[in-house]
């Protein structure tokens, strides 16, 4: 048994000065207590300097796109950045692999016990298998051609059956609001609403909303008339999206960098398990704009935080992304960030009744986050992350 302590342990949905987690052989949660008011070193319990929290959980990534790291330019706006994608997307497949893996181990290394991954082929699905983290991978449709709908379905449940039959937690979801005729997007939201999760791509960028609200720019000059499907009945991309969403449906919508408090409320009137995914880092490398976080978090919406991929991010750490959110947003409060990173992200991912909390009977990891500044409890430049497990 091993008791561990810290000047603080955030247990997932709190604070508890110079709290201690008892952890069994097997890694999981025996017992929380407290020290009390002394921060000396008891027998038998490793104090350290810092904040002991449950182990991250990533809830949006893009591990089959890790190749493309520092291959597109930053601020390079949605639409100039898709093209990107659909450039230098395809490689030599042992290039991608191997990058894959990386990626997977810096994940790891980054103090993260599970993902929320997107997947347009099935190439991680080994890495998946060998890997330390735990995946839910969403199998992503995209096509805005109508008669392609049937084919793009039957591509997913493929790969979807190939997840399922090797163990992995796996789910159908449409890529975002813009990339989908409506026959396809109506299917792949179905396909969502029987496994009881989606996550989609949502209010993104400036293109995207300017394609929605204004029927024009660089979007609608990308993509084509084939957008003449569907565009003319939504004045926003979440309106498509709540079209089809089950009520009981839990609907991850990823970025919301242009979401506004209209739009939280229409969506949480719609579907009480809405979770809002933020992954500022990669928000700042395509457009250099950040989400409202601090609006999120007024409305007590639930929110997770993702890294995406690192072809939009040069690192795959939720610190990363919680030291972005902290500075741009110091009303949050760092017990909110830390909550985001793991509890929230555990239940956007299902996975809550093993990860995200210092409950007993749990496996959830166990951080320090050193160099943290204890006296106004906020991340700080210098702030690190070491797996204690």
């Amino acid at each position: 048994m091993r008791r561990i302590s810290g000047h603080y342990v955030f247990t997932g949905r709190e604070f508890v000065k110079n709290g201690v987690v008892e952890i069994d052989s097997s890694g999981k949660v025996a017992g929380l207590g407290s020290l009390g008011d002394s921060v000396v070193e008891k027998e038998h319990t490793e104090f350290f300097n810092g904040i002991i929290t449950p182990a991250f959980v990533n809830a949006h990534c893009h591990v089959e796109l890790s190749h493309m790291k520092g291959v597109i330019p930053r601020s390079s706006g949605m639409t100039d950045f898709c093209k990107s994608i659909v450039s230098f997307r395809n490689t030599d497949v042992n290039r991608q692999i191997q990058a894959m893996y990386e990626a997977d181990e810096l994940m790891a290394n980054e103090g993260i016990i599970a993902a929320g991954d997107i997947s347009n082929i099935e190439l991680s699905l080994q890495m998946k298998k060998d890997s330390r983290l735990i995946y839910h991978t969403f199998v992503e449709t995209f096509s805005l051609n109508p008669r392609h709908a049937e084919e793009k379905m039957s591509v997913a449940r493929k790969i979807k059956r190939n997840f399922e039959n090797e163990g992995l937690r796996v789910s159908i979801t449409p890529h975002a609001p813009y990339s989908l005729s409506e026959n396809l997007f109506e299917l792949s939201v179905m396909e969502g609403n029987g496994s009881g999760i989606l996550s989609i791509h949502n209010e993104e960028s400036c293109d995207e909303m300017e394609l929605f609200e204004k029927k024009q720019g660089k979007m609608r000059d990308f993509f084509g008339k084939d957008m003449d499907d569907f565009l003319n009945e939504y004045d926003r991309p979440l309106h498509r999206i709540l079209k089809y969403v089950a009520p009981e449906t839990k609907m991850l919508l990823i970025h919301n960098t242009h979401t506004d408090e209209q739009g939280v409320r229409q969506a949480l009137n719609r579907n009480k398990k809405t979770v809002w995914v933020l992954c500022p880092a990669s928000n700042l490398y395509i457009e250099n704009r950040l989400p409202d976080a601090a609006m999120f978090s007024k409305l007590n919406a639930r929110v997770a935080v993702g890294t995406d991929s690192l072809s939009s991010n040069t690192n795959l750490s939720i610190l990363q992304e919680l030291k972005i959110l902290d500075t741009a947003f110091p009303e949050t409060g760092l017990h909110n960030l830390l909550r985001w990173a793991t509890l929230n992200g555990a239940e956007a991912l299902n996975l809550d009744p093993e990860l995200g909390s210092f409950d007993t009977g749990k496996r959830p990891g166990i951080l320090l986050l050193s160099n943290v500044d204890l006296k106004n409890m906020r991340l700080t430049e210098s702030t690190r992350v070491k797996r204690l497990d």
